[in-house]
């Protein structure tokens, strides 16, 4: 019976925690949208044909979701069913935690994908119906990836903090893992997901003989800029699109802070329990060679080899008698000294010291709405033919015209201002300058462009 999609969809939204076992069975064999047809049979008659509603018993049989493209039936000899990946995508929207994480591979084909389209276009002549619709499949491809890094930080997070819990449950001597499970969770998900992502939307990363993902848009924005083409329209567009993908490089630089900690402490504690572990391995083996059946040399004594080792307690004994007095507060008087030193240190005034500048790297990268409203004052107002200083142009410019303006606003100007010039154009001087702010400075090679012959 062919029936209308958006019945079944809504059918199967009632029944997600079924259909949530199939995605689960997905992700934890080999990835293809494929699951046994006796795994549905037992979700079936287990849970849908329990269900107060008729027309999921019914309308929710492998034959009727066959038959309206939700399943494809392969060959019955294998005994598995494919399932549309619409309905997956569907599902994994609908729970981040069970959004598949995206690999180095995975980013390594889009980043492909990007760099073969722009090489495309940058070959066509503008305006043709060519380049329409290779633009079209740019425009489409880059919100595909916007929307697929923008639920891979989503779930990134989640992982993230599934791991906190986990943590913390550890640190307070609660949690049914050991410290090895832990440290392995944590590596495994900076390593295999969320290292990948923080290079594929830094902007600033660069690869060796081939381009990255910023680099390859930058290209086409560049391209678009040229004289003999003069698109500005079309360049700023592309540049907004850029923007929304590598402006989650703030979020997963937070995932990967985060993440880094944990490995930290973890690291420390595998290492102190390995530590442990060996002493008292090596204690055994000393304790062992007492257990001959003599009364003599029972006990280990001071002089232990093993001791000999461990410098750890060596003065212990000094240290309490000759320190002992000075920690025997007086419970009556303690108090009080305590209280006239507070009092004491509150009324005296602390000299004022001068803030010093610091590096821009210290700063945090800018939101996105805040680099949209640099590329709209950049890219809505006309520039001089001919500019000495790039850095100190984009310095005055913003000053003047962006609201609680700040030295990190530059770069981003800077990033998004350089690539719309000619590179023949450009001057590059090895004389160093410097730019401060309030808060930071910048030191850099100076750098202009000349006027067009």
């Amino acid at each position: 019976m062919k029936l209308h999609r958006d019945l079944l969809i809504s059918l199967i939204l009632s029944n997600q925690n079924s259909f949530f076992r199939i995605l689960d069975y997905i992700d934890q064999n080999d990835g293809s949208n494929e699951f046994p047809e006796h795994l549905y049979h037992r979700i079936y008659n287990n849970e849908i044909c329990h269900c107060p509603d008729d027309k999921a018993r019914i309308y929710l049989t492998i034959s009727s979701l066959t038959e309206n493209g939700i399943f494809i039936h392969n060959d019955k000899h294998t005994g598995m069913i494919t399932i549309e990946k619409v309905i997956l995508d569907l599902l994994r929207f609908l729970d981040v935690k069970r959004a598949r994480e995206l690999t180095r591979f995975d980013f390594e084909q889009l980043r492909k994908r990007v760099v073969d389209v722009v090489s495309e276009i940058t070959t066509i002549t503008h305006g043709s119906d060519d380049y329409k619709d290779a633009m079209k499949t740019f425009n489409a491809f880059m919100s595909e990836i916007h929307s697929l890094i923008k639920e891979n930080v989503a779930s990134l997070h989640a992982q993230t903090e599934s791991i906190a819990k986990d943590y913390k449950m550890y640190d307070e001597g609660g949690a049914s893992l050991d410290v090895f499970d832990l440290y392995e969770r944590v590596s495994k998900l900076y390593s295999r997901y969320v290292k990948p992502c923080y290079e594929f939307i830094n902007p600033s990363y660069d690869m060796v003989q081939t381009q990255s993902f910023s680099d390859s848009v930058k290209q086409l924005v560049r391209h678009h800029s040229k004289p003999r083409i003069n698109d500005k329209k079309t360049a700023i567009s592309i540049q907004y699109k850029k923007t929304a993908i590598t402006s989650y490089y703030k979020n997963i630089a937070s995932i990967a802070r985060r993440l880094e900690q944990f490995s930290n402490h973890l690291k420390v504690d595998r290492a102190n329990f390995l530590a442990i572990e060996s002493a008292f391995s090596e204690l055994m083996d000393d304790v062992d060679s007492l257990r001959h059946g003599m009364k003599r040399d029972m006990y280990l004594s001071p002089k232990s080899d093993f001791f000999k080792q461990y410098t750890s307690f060596d003065g212990l004994s000094r240290q309490k008698t000759k320190y002992s007095q000075r920690l025997s507060w007086n419970k009556e008087k303690t108090k009080l000294r305590f209280k006239e030193y507070w009092y004491a240190t509150n009324e005296k005034q602390l000299r004022e010291q001068s803030a010093e500048l610091l590096p821009i790297s210290y700063a945090e990268a800018i939101d996105q709405d805040r680099q949209i409203e640099i590329s709209k004052i950049l890219f809505g107002m006309s520039h001089p033919d001919h500019i000495s200083d790039v850095h100190q142009y984009l310095f005055e410019v913003f000053k003047n015209k962006l609201p609680d303006f700040a030295l990190p606003d530059v770069l981003y100007a800077l990033e998004a201002f350089v690539p719309t010039l000619d590179e023949s154009l450009l001057i590059e001087t090895r004389e160093r300058r410097d730019v401060t702010d309030t808060q930071y400075y910048l030191n850099y090679i100076q750098l202009g462009f000349k006027e067009a012959s």
